[in-house]
């Protein structure tokens, strides 16, 4: 088949599976799904520490191959930091970023749902949803889902993760879905609680809860990139019963300054960090955004639910509380909250605007950046003031805001584990960051985001740069036009307004790696030039011709 021949080696290579499993079944090596394969009720999947589920793109007629665990039935798939276990495409070409390559992995059970039984996306023919909230339908546990979300047809895709009326037996933790097409996560209804997840460049909505679902979110660590959707889009179905309530705290959210939504799969094309919408309930604590390019928070469609900054000491789930110590940053301008229609009276409006101070976080990091670190610096806001971990046995407690303190959960299974720092490492520069410069700055111009210089760079006369508080300015030992030392010129009538703070310096230094330092003479310098009165009028500055 068309199939067969695009599929890698190693997919090629596996056992083949599709179908229902009727019967209690380990995959103990890596298989392949050649369609959608179903686990029947009262039959239990066991996926071993290690093992790569790979899947044809299609069944050869226009369905996703996906995995799907029916209600009655049980997945344990416990993978671990060093084995973690993988769904992935099977095809060769070009998949290293790719979407849409397959489906998802499906989970479905018989936990509470909006109107009590609803069909899944993507999906036809099964239902979800009934009384039993504290159902368990297994364990997904150091599991990274890659590269789906295939569109099998108008406004059915399939997610990631698709968690549909999951009881909070269920047990979800070092998780990961990176590259998806639709959304990241999607709970339907259900009472299903997670832990260290990760989300990386999905195409529309990282976190997506609907049709009442009530759970608990911690440790939460999302990545939009320039062309993904909402971080968060959380819905209800207006006032009805059950509201969705979900409790996220400790996440990180990373937007891209100059994002713009190009989902193919979105109902919406709002430009906002994170969405609240349709009468959702839930608690927001502890929360980082950081890189908004336009609105942090939008609200709309809003219902009966009270909308606070103080948080209730009751009255769940018919209440919103968006803790005001939450940090919302981005571009010069950015609306941090967007309230329209029926949520313009008694919206949110309260948060921190202040930079988080993440370690190495450009303000364009997207998959192909070389390296980040989402750690909080010292100094950083995020432990200034923090919000109460919740009572709850579910929690970790914690004394700072986001998904990092000093350590990484994510940083040798993850996706980004080639561009993550050890987990017990110091937080420290990398060699080589940032946007490259060189060349003549002809407008006035921010520098908000770390930046490489890669030539000699002048701001020419009437232009002024403008570098923001913090801003790590890198610079190569040697041009790449054999200009010279690459440096900093500020020509005579050009302005730089560099104002950093004790807390906040602005920093300039050389790319070479730290392990070679300290040295001198490893790039050029700063050089600011005027026109105020000299020996003999006008001179040349030494290193520029």
């Amino acid at each position: 088949s068309d199939n067969s021949r695009i599929l890698s080696d190693a997919a090629a290579g596996a056992d083949t599976v599709c179908g229902t499993l009727s019967s209690d079944t380990t995959w103990s090596s890596d298989v392949t799904l050649s369609c959608q394969v179903f686990v029947a009720s009262g039959a239990t999947l066991t996926i071993n520490a290690g093992v790569t589920v790979y899947a044809y793109p299609d069944d050869g007629s226009g369905i996703a191959p996906a995995l799907i665990i029916l209600p009655g039935a049980t997945i344990e798939a416990s993978g671990s930091a060093s084995a973690p276990i993988t769904f992935t495409t099977g095809v060769t070409q070009d998949t290293a970023t790719g979407r849409g390559l397959w489906g998802g992995l499906i989970v479905m059970g018989n936990a509470p749902v909006y109107q009590g039984t609803q069909e899944v996306e993507g999906i036809t023919g099964q239902t979800y949803g009934g009384n039993d909230a504290t159902e368990s339908s297994g364990t997904l546990e150091y599991v990274r889902v890659w590269h789906g979300g295939s569109v099998i047809g108008e406004n059915n895709e399939i997610n990631g993760i698709t968690l549909a009326g999951v009881g909070s037996g269920t047990t979800v933790r070092y998780c990961e879905v990176a590259f998806n097409l639709d959304d990241g996560f999607e709970m339907f209804g259900g009472t299903v609680n997670l832990k260290y997840i990760s989300v990386l460049f999905v195409g529309d909505d990282a976190i997506d809860t609907d049709e009442g679902y009530q759970g608990m979110i911690q440790f939460a660590y999302v990545m939009i990139g320039a062309s993904g959707n909402h971080g968060v889009e959380m819905d209800s179905k207006g006032s009805a019963s059950p509201r969705s309530f979900p409790q996220l705290y400790s996440a990180t959210f990373v937007h891209h300054l100059e994002g713009n939504p190009e989902s193919v799969s979105s109902d919406d094309q709002f430009d906002a960090t994170l969405r609240l919408r349709e009468g959702t309930g839930g608690e927001f604590g502890n929360i980082i955004v950081t890189n908004v390019p336009n609105v942090g928070v939008l609200q709309n469609e809003c219902g009966s639910e009270t909308r606070t900054h103080t948080l209730p000491s009751s009255g769940a789930p018919d209440y919103l509380w968006f803790s005001p110590q939450n940090i919302i940053y981005g571009a010069t301008g950015i609306t941090a909250f967007d309230n329209q229609d029926s949520c313009a009276s008694g919206g949110l409006s309260s948060a921190r605007i202040q930079d988080p101070m993440l370690t190495i976080m450009p303000g364009t990091a997207d998959e192909d950046t070389d390296f980040i670190d989402p750690r909080p610096m010292s100094g950083s806001p995020a432990y200034s003031a923090f919000d109460d971990t919740p009572s709850d046995s579910f929690y970790t407690t914690t004394q700072y805001m986001g998904a990092f303190d000093t350590s990484l959960w994510n940083s040798d299974w993850s996706w980004l584990a080639d561009r993550l720092p050890e987990d017990d490492s110091t937080p420290t520069i990398p060699p080589i960051t940032g946007a490259e410069v060189c060349g003549d700055i002809t407008e006035d111009t921010v520098w908000q985001t770390t930046i490489t210089m890669v030539c000699q760079v002048f701001v020419q006369s009437g232009v002024v740069l403008t570098i923001n508080s913090g801003t790590t300015i890198f610079a190569e030992s040697t041009s790449i036009d054999d200009s010279g030392a690459p440096a900093l010129i500020i020509l005579p009538g050009a302005t730089i307004l560099a104002q950093g703070t004790a807390t906040r310096p602005i920093t300039f230094t050389t790319t070479s790696d730290s392990s070679t330092l300290p040295a001198r003479g490893l790039w050029g310098g700063l050089i600011v030039m005027g026109n105020a009165p000299v020996y003999q009028g006008t001179q040349e500055v030494e290193g520029i011709t």
